[in-house]
């Protein structure tokens, strides 16, 4: 299931750069809403945080009696993000500058410290999105590496009461540092620093840690589902209003991120606490929601520079005519080749680097320090995020 909620996660992502990156421009009604939903798309990043809260402060929660917790944790960290993050790296700036005028090679290598030391997102908030956009993606993977050396100390140091007072001090603070920020730096900033952005980490740790109390999720009642309402009802007026969610408008960037934040968790609580033969249930746990979730990562990788590829190369919505003026099948078109391109390249990334990795983790546990697989109150939070 929650591969589920990870592949609707990337699907959402996935679809946000086919759109704007596509060459679409409407001209009918059916495009301006194709746009407005592809604008829209980005706030798969937000679940990806949200989840990601969620699987780590689990895992960190029950092992923190491991005398190797900090080597557990941050081995199979290790094992799980950096092999092909760096293989991708090292081809992006050994290898593509070959092919690329000197202008062009330049430009593509100049900042890439950023990149290996995974600071990209600040980068981003000083300078803005730079030429080229191929590894433009790659903020979010710092602002999820950012957490991941903060939390596991966090989570080491204090009770299960105490950590869940400091999601809610995490969580208004990243509204707080939101509405400070904007005098100092450019609101792109906001989008893409961890600070920021913890209210999202923060709102899924609480599920996490909720989960693991005496009487689990059943402590929350009714509030999941009155959160998922409102955050979806908040979702809806932006939309209607703005004609598509944009991650930089104002009372987006201010308080929507904190209540997409919230409703996001609440649907990790929902799903969780929801009857296995549910509608809910059965959606994400469908076959192609699942497969997506289990490739998501490399297919987050690798989409970005694929579709900028195609656009580069002149591939986009306009070689296919249009239908009673829409360019639906153009989209379609661009959408099916970028996704499948994007899909065979996760793939090849699974067989040859990721999965031979993750074998490697049985290494990283010894008998009195594997993590307590005891099921969770009204779910299972998973343990192989």
């Amino acid at each position: 299931m929650l591969d589920g909620i990870r592949g609707l996660a990337v699907l959402a992502v996935l679809w946000h750069h086919f759109v704007i990156f596509s060459g679409l421009v409407p001209h009918v009604r059916l495009d301006y809403h194709l746009r407005a939903t592809g604008i829209s798309g980005w706030v798969g990043v937000d679940l990806f945080f949200v989840l990601s809260g969620f699987l780590i402060t689990g895992i960190l929660y029950d092992t923190r009696s491991s005398r190797r917790y900090y080597f557990n944790f941050y081995g199979r960290r290790t094992l799980r993000i950096l092999p092909l993050y760096y293989a991708f790296l090292a081809v992006a700036f050994f290898v593509a500058p070959v092919f690329l005028a000197p202008e062009a090679s330049e430009t593509l290598t100049s900042g890439q410290a950023w990149y290996w030391l995974y600071l990209s997102n600040i980068k981003v908030a000083l300078d803005g999105w730079q030429q080229p956009l191929h590894l433009g993606h790659f903020w979010s993977l710092a602002v999820e590496e950012q957490f991941y050396l903060i939390w596991p100390l966090v989570v080491r140091a204090l009770s299960r009461r105490r950590l869940i007072v400091v999601c809610i001090i995490c969580f208004l603070g990243a509204l707080g540092l939101r509405l400070l920020i904007p005098f100092w730096l450019s609101p792109l900033a906001v989008y893409v620093l961890m600070p920021t952005r913890m209210d999202a980490f923060a709102a899924g740790a609480a599920i996490a840690l909720v989960a693991r109390g005496e009487d689990g999720l059943r402590s929350l009642g009714r509030w999941p589902l009155t959160i998922l309402a409102v955050s979806t009802g908040f979702a809806l007026f932006l939309y209607w209003r703005d004609k598509g969610i944009g991650e930089l408008a104002p009372l987006t960037r201010t308080v929507g991120y904190s209540v997409f934040a919230a409703g996001f968790a609440a649907l990790i609580a929902v799903s969780l606490c929801s009857g296995r033969g549910s509608f809910l249930r059965r959606a994400l746990a469908s076959d192609p929601l699942v497969a997506l979730g289990k490739y998501s990562y490399a297919l987050y990788v690798f989409h970005g520079p694929i579709i900028l590829v195609m656009r580069d190369a002149g591939i986009q919505v306009d070689l296919v005519p249009t239908v009673f003026g829409s360019q639906l099948p153009g989209l379609v078109v661009f959408s099916a080749i970028a996704g499948a391109l994007s899909f065979a390249c996760a793939l090849l990334s699974w067989r040859f680097i990721e999965a031979p990795m993750q074998r490697l983790k049985r290494h990283l546990h010894t008998a009195g320090t594997a993590p307590t697989n005891r099921a969770l109150p009204l779910g299972s939070a998973g343990k192989h995020h």
